[in-house]
């Protein structure tokens, strides 16, 4: 199988604890593939139509719906887990803690395969050409990535990666 590389930029940020201005890098994505395109692509070499595979991805997404709504973690097998989750920041005195300052959340865990397709991905810095791309991109719909996403130790990691096929395995 060939390896997956992910194509990287540096970005300009924030470190979040102190605002002073720096650098992080951020991965550079290929668009988004869209439901019914996975759809079709899940549909190939068997005798399903995709209509009906459609129907089954969606009464799975209801399934799963409603297991997080009666306080389930939910196994998706191979993809991994969703589970409830909620945020508060922290707080030195348990009087002081506000369920108002609560927020749910929805944690998402990776199955050992996703993991380990992303985690063994060979990172490359983005052409120029490539960086300009994702900018135009950028404008107007979703937005491409922004997986800048901020940790307390100062850290930024991209998330939202996409895998880029490497036939040489450069």
């Amino acid at each position: 199988m060939a390896q997956l590389k992910l194509r990287i930029k540096k970005v300009g940020m924030k470190k979040p604890v102190t605002k002073e201005p720096g650098f992080a890098t951020r991965v550079l994505t290929n668009g988004t593939a869209e439901f019914d395109d996975i759809v079709k692509d899940a549909g190939r070499n068997t005798t399903m139509h995709k209509a009906e595979l459609r129907m089954a991805f969606e009464l799975c997404m209801d399934s799963v719906t409603e297991m997080l709504k009666q306080g389930y973690i939910v196994d998706l097998g191979p993809l991994g887990k969703i589970y409830p989750s909620c945020s508060s920041g922290w707080y030195e005195k348990e009087e002081d803690m506000k369920l108002s300052d609560v927020k749910p959340q929805l944690y998402y865990r990776a199955g050992e395969d996703v993991e380990g397709a992303i985690k063994s991905a060979k990172l490359v810095w983005a052409k120029g050409s490539e960086e300009e791309e994702e900018e135009e991109g950028e404008e107007g719909g979703e937005g491409g990535d922004n997986g800048g996403g901020s940790h307390d130790n100062g850290g930024d990691n991209g998330g939202n990666g996409t895998l880029i096929d490497d036939e040489d395995g450069d």
